[in-house]
């Protein structure tokens, strides 16, 4: 349909190589979409069941963060960078004390946002070795005031949810014992 017939290759060559990317685009937002209408149900079971933390597990770079984001979007639900919770007034606090602190001063800064669930994003951030932070009681005390849905780094091995920096600086091993897992494909 092209004056020339170079023109027409480009153009049918163009679009069948568009085709299936444009396919699959397609098809991984529809996934997608599907992925955060099932968080959305297991943040509402776990609400009603009291069980108000919700880890989200998946391969690195499976669309964890994505579908947390939106799902706080569709519910309108607070979504909190870890990294916003240190605070120089935290940091101020003497580092073997911090553990102690963090969970009170965390609710306080949760709280200001008055809401019932809370989408904690970079979790790792509270992993650091000079924050002494135990993870696994922060987010059992925060959700006696929150639901807490929150991306795990790491990865599931022998029933815990674990967690290794590469230089071997940070291993975090957590039970998952009352916590709501859902996994993202």
């Amino acid at each position: 349909f092209f004056n020339d017939t170079a023109t027409t290759e480009i153009y049918t060559l163009s679009l069948h190589d568009a085709l299936p990317i444009y396919c699959t685009s397609v098809y991984r937002e529809v996934f997608q979409m599907n992925q955060v209408e099932e968080l959305l149900k297991v943040v509402e079971q776990a609400q009603a069941d009291q069980g108000n933390v919700v880890i989200v597990t998946g391969k690195p770079g499976s669309g964890k963060s994505k579908v947390l984001r939106e799902a706080a979007e569709a519910k309108k639900w607070t979504y909190v960078d870890c990294r916003m919770l240190i605070s120089e007034e935290f940091l101020a606090i003497p580092a073997a004390d911090r553990g102690l602190y963090a969970p009170d001063m965390f609710a306080d800064i949760l709280a200001s946002y008055n809401a019932d669930v809370i989408i904690l994003d970079r979790l790792q951030t509270l992993f650091v070795p000079v924050f002494h932070i135990n993870t696994d009681s922060l987010m059992r005390k925060l959700s006696k005031k929150f639901t807490i849905v929150t991306a795990w780094p790491g990865y599931i091995e022998n029933g815990n949810l674990c967690y290794d920096k590469f230089d071997g600086t940070e291993a975090i091993r957590i039970s998952p014992d009352g916590f709501k897992i859902w996994n993202v494909d």
